[in-house]
């Protein structure tokens, strides 16, 4: 596949993962909390695929200003610290916790986005999928969890989203981009980038070359 074939395959799973949130909020529209003002999403613990780094990165160099970029990246750059701490801190206890005991300890870890400025998102309209499908019941390794300002009680059973099945796409779209830009392939769950390091990485030649010589 070509580079736009990627993008294309990549924002054809953005399209599903909003028509996912779209079902859930018309069926339980009176147990979501999303709504403007609202940005409990923009400060929780996660980590992007490569083509999700990717994309965002490149969407945000190509439609911000050099002001807004200088103001983000500055933000990202006391960001990433903490996202480095919170997943040394995960790392060093999944040795002795189990998968669920770790989804609770990452819920539980605050951590204000970059993109956020006055409680909102300036990138919206391009925002990962896990800002996307926020404020759903999410199933992640067969346990349901959802925002805690939402809600939903816990034992009932309500519509949900497989977020499993979606980060399994977003590997599969990640090694075959790596794939045809380097020709070598990732064990899974492949390569992960918070948020403030896509934003501050360059994807570009030499990053990928980089990336070659330790696969």
């Amino acid at each position: 596949m070509n580079l736009q074939d990627h993008v294309s395959r990549y924002l054809e799973l953005v399209g599903q993962a909003e028509d996912l949130f779209t079902a859930v909020q018309q069926s339980h529209r009176d147990l979501m909390a999303c709504g403007p003002g609202c940005d409990d999403c923009c400060h929780v613990y996660f980590k992007l695929s490569l083509i999700e780094a990717f994309i965002i990165s490149g969407t945000f160099r190509q439609n911000m200003s050099k002001e807004v970029q200088e103001r983000v990246l500055s933000r990202a750059e006391q960001t990433e610290p903490l996202f480095r701490e919170a997943e040394r801190v995960l790392l060093s206890g999944s040795k002795d916790c189990s998968r669920q005991e770790l989804l609770e300890t990452a819920s539980k870890i605050r951590i204000r986005c970059p993109l956020n400025e006055d409680h909102a998102c300036m990138m919206y309209d391009y925002r990962p999928i896990t800002c996307r499908l926020y404020g759903t019941p999410q199933k992640i390794s067969g346990r349901v969890i959802s925002c805690p300002k939402s809600s939903f009680s816990e034992g009932s059973k309500y519509a949900t989203v497989d977020v499993d099945e979606i980060q399994r796409q977003l590997y599969r779209y990640s090694r075959d981009l790596i794939m045809d830009l380097i020709g070598k392939q990732t064990p899974p769950p492949g390569p992960g980038y918070s948020l403030a390091e896509a934003l501050r990485i360059v994807f570009d030649k030499n990053f990928f070359l980089t990336l070659r010589e330790f696969l």
